[in-house]
């Protein structure tokens, strides 16, 4: 009987013991809900079939982007963001080429609370904007060029949580199906030119309501 009693007594606390180290395995190491600030350098490249000289003269560079969150749910989030990127105008005999993307969508999150890698599908719309100005051309004169309008933005990457609330985020995404009006010195052309995009991003995100 007594040691009925005994071996009752080491199961139970077999039992607690194991469910408490089973607690403390499982723990939170990432989120995605609430609202969330980001921060992102980029690498930039596009293309068209219309701006052939410029796209193949100075078609890529370096940026940098700033963006706005909000996690719905640890699935869905909402975001706005905005980028802005500096091309090489020295192949084009230029003063300066830039481009600018202002982004709204929505993420898709995949993974669990549990795991500090979350990796996310994103789908949005963005407004493109290419500006190269004091461009030389086949008369010897300058001409400043704009050309801005909508298109589709998808979207893929990873977040990995080094601690709460902070991300490391590493995406990529296109910028397509868009046609855009094109300007020259003021004048509009009456054309559209298509135009693709693409960036490559690195930067850090922190999840505000984790801190409150």
């Amino acid at each position: 009987m007594q040691f009925l009693r005994i071996s009752f007594l080491l199961l139970g606390i077999n039992l607690l013991s194991s469910g408490t180290l089973w607690a403390q395995t499982i723990r939170q190491r990432s989120t995605t809900e609430g609202l969330s600030l980001g921060l992102q350098g980029h690498y930039m490249g596009w293309s068209s079939d219309y701006f052939q000289f410029l796209d193949e003269n100075a078609g890529s560079g370096p940026g940098i982007g700033g963006r706005v969150g909000y996690g719905l749910n640890q699935r869905y989030e909402v975001f706005g963001q905005y980028d802005y990127t500096s091309l090489n105008s020295d192949k084009i005999a230029g003063k300066s080429f830039h481009f600018s993307h202002l982004t709204g969508g929505v993420r898709f999150n995949f993974s669990a609370t549990t795991r500090a890698l979350r990796p996310y599908a994103e789908l949005g719309y963005v407004y493109q904007t290419g500006k190269a100005d004091q461009v030389l051309n086949v008369s010897g004169g300058r001409d400043n060029l704009i050309f801005k309008g909508g298109a589709l933005h998808v979207g893929a990457g990873l977040q990995y949580f080094v601690a709460l609330p902070v991300a490391i985020t590493l995406n990529g995404s296109f910028q397509t199906l868009g046609k855009y009006p094109v300007s020259l010195n003021g004048f509009d052309l009456n054309q559209k030119a298509d135009v693709t995009s693409f960036r490559i991003s690195a930067g850090v995100a922190v999840y505000l309501s984790e801190l409150f």
